[in-house]
């Protein structure tokens, strides 16, 4: 089973906002705002990028449930997707990890400066360090973005 083109492609992409979820042992749902990521070479395995403070939140709940959900939607046109999968692994955050996504977080800071908003008050706290890198197994893509068909599989 491999990751979409298009999936492939959004992580460059400066107007889509990512999200990691978990469930707890009580069934609720932990929704932390990420970075970035990137898809390692063999199209089974994703990482995730998020400041260490917000990993430790979810950390508990992969845990009790290696259960993994990954999303991404688009600012501009409300383009989304799921991932689900399975958790793996983390690790402390290299510099090149770092160099990967902080321009991307940079520039949608100084997007939303630029239309007078706080940008470093609403996503400045993506650039805290250290950070972490959390490795998943992806099992399933679901297309979420609003419209007939929504929910699709993308994936076998």
């Amino acid at each position: 089973m491999e990751i979409t083109e298009r999936i492939k492609t959004i992580s460059g992409l400066q107007e889509f906002l990512f999200w990691v979820a978990s469930v707890n042992k009580n069934k609720i749902c932990e929704l932390t705002r990420v970075a970035g990521y990137t898809i390692e070479v063999d199209n089974e395995h994703i990482i995730i990028f998020l400041p260490k403070q917000l990993f430790e939140i979810i950390e508990p709940t992969l845990e009790a449930d290696s259960k993994i959900s990954f999303l991404m939607a688009s600012i501009l046109n409300f383009e989304s997707y799921q991932i689900k999968g399975k958790y793996v692994s983390h690790q402390m955050c290299t510099e090149e990890n770092v160099n990967l996504y902080q321009p991307k977080v940079l520039k949608i800071i100084e997007i939303l400066s630029g239309m007078g908003l706080d940008g470093d008050g609403i996503f400045g706290y993506l650039l805290d360090q250290p950070s972490i890198a959390v490795r998943m197994r992806f099992t399933e893509v679901y297309e979420q973005t609003p419209k007939p068909g929504t929910g699709g599989k993308l994936t076998d």
